[in-house]
């Protein structure tokens, strides 16, 4: 008997086997994650050593941060190379409020930690990219937060420490701006609002640090460098996808 869609909530991810996933609510990280992993043969050429990116042309990542010196944290971890698909629905999650969506990524995301358990089980501690919540605030929820709650539930084995880094107050948005911008904003304003409130949380400590998607990697940064300077032995991040402009 074919299944009727139309009440399953919430609606689907985006990506291609979701329309027909009686497992909308009811699915495990497995079979999430299966459905983000690329189709076909894997793109050739030049591959960054810091966020996996290939430059099929052979050419320098162009994600600026993976070229700096500073850049403070040590690698960063993809969950998708399935970008478009990702991004969609982050979008729709992150500035649609389909937040019934935290549920699919949430499990997406043990999902890609449990296939990558082997290395990612390194990892002391995994906290969320600071967001800014106050009277202040565009978006009055924390909306990875959302998704980390919804991801230990899935896979409680996991070290989900939400919160661990503050910001202080609203910042530019980097949605839409370019490189330059992008820079200016987090070394300034950035900067001046991040803080790491109980340092003896991350001292010593390995950290990955979730955030939705990287872009050109300067808000990974700054919050790299909180962390070291509280500390931390390490800091790498872990996004749902790599999106320029994202």
């Amino acid at each position: 008997m074919p299944i009727d869609l139309e009440p399953l909530e919430p609606a689907p991810a985006g990506f291609a086997a979701c329309g027909a996933c009686a497992y909308r609510t009811t699915g495990t990280p497995a079979l999430c994650f299966a459905c983000t992993v690329a189709d076909g043969a894997a793109a050739e050429g030049l591959t960054c050593v810091v966020c996996g990116h290939v430059s099929e042309d052979r050419g320098p990542c162009p994600n600026t941060v993976c070229g700096l010196d500073d850049r403070y944290f040590s690698r960063l971890y993809t969950v998708s190379d399935r970008a478009e698909e990702m991004w969609d629905a982050v979008y729709r999650y992150k500035y649609g409020e389909e937040r019934e969506l935290a549920g699919v990524l949430g499990r997406i995301l043990v999902g890609y930690l449990d296939d990558n358990r082997e290395e990612l089980a390194g990892y002391d501690v995994i906290t969320t990219g600071a967001i800014y919540v106050g009277p202040r605030a565009q978006r009055l929820w924390d909306y990875l937060q959302v998704i980390v709650e919804a991801a230990r539930l899935e896979g409680p084995g996991w070290p989900f420490v939400p919160g661990l880094i503050a910001k202080a107050g609203p910042t530019g948005r980097f949605l839409g701006i370019g490189p330059e911008e992008r820079r200016r904003i987090a070394e300034g304003e950035l900067r001046a609002a991040l803080s790491v409130p109980e340092p003896e949380r991350v001292a010593g400590r390995r950290v990955l640090v979730f955030d939705d998607v990287y872009s050109e990697g300067f808000s990974l940064r700054e919050m790299a460098r909180v962390l070291l300077g509280a500390g931390a032995a390490e800091v790498a991040g872990l996004v749902l996808a790599r999106r320029k402009g994202g």
